[in-house]
């Protein structure tokens, strides 16, 4: 185990990830269903404070009950469901244009420092999700003043 590298440190969309995120979007804008398994990938931001992780999700339309935050082994994983809303009369209408996006999601996140998920605090406004995860001690840089 003491051999394995920390995965965590990585970044979060090497440039061949983000190439296989761009062209998995434009397969779904082409050919819908041609893209990944999952069928949106909700926009994602990490900040790092002296003291916090904070990792912010766009999720527009999702109520709390609608996400699942889970965090493992430094990964923080958010799972989800947009769910489309029902119309009756749908038979008879036919989109002209249509970007939209419904149906699950997953995000796991690797995080780039320790912290202290038992103290994370997460909450949604305005379709963004926010969850703040105090780092743990040992992860907090602190500059150390020479004595003379």
């Amino acid at each position: 185990m003491a051999n394995l590298p920390d995965r965590r440190r990585e970044r979060y969309l090497t440039p061949a990830d983000w190439a296989s995120y761009t062209m998995n979007r434009m397969l779904e804008d082409f050919f819908p269903g041609a893209g990944s398994g999952f069928d949106w990938v909700p926009a994602v931001d990490v900040i790092e404070t002296r003291d916090t992780l904070e990792v912010r999700l766009e999720l527009p339309g999702l109520c709390k009950d609608e996400i699942d935050i889970q965090f493992s082994n430094g990964v923080l994983t958010i799972k989800g469901e947009k769910k489309e809303v029902k119309e009756e009369d749908k038979a008879e209408k036919r989109y002209h244009h249509r970007e939209m996006r419904y149906g699950s999601f997953v995000r796991a996140i690797a995080l780039p420092v320790d912290v202290k998920p038992e103290e994370a605090t997460a909450q949604c406004s305005e379709g963004v999700l926010s969850i703040v995860l105090p780092k743990e001690d040992r992860a907090i840089h602190k500059k150390i003043e020479i004595k003379s």
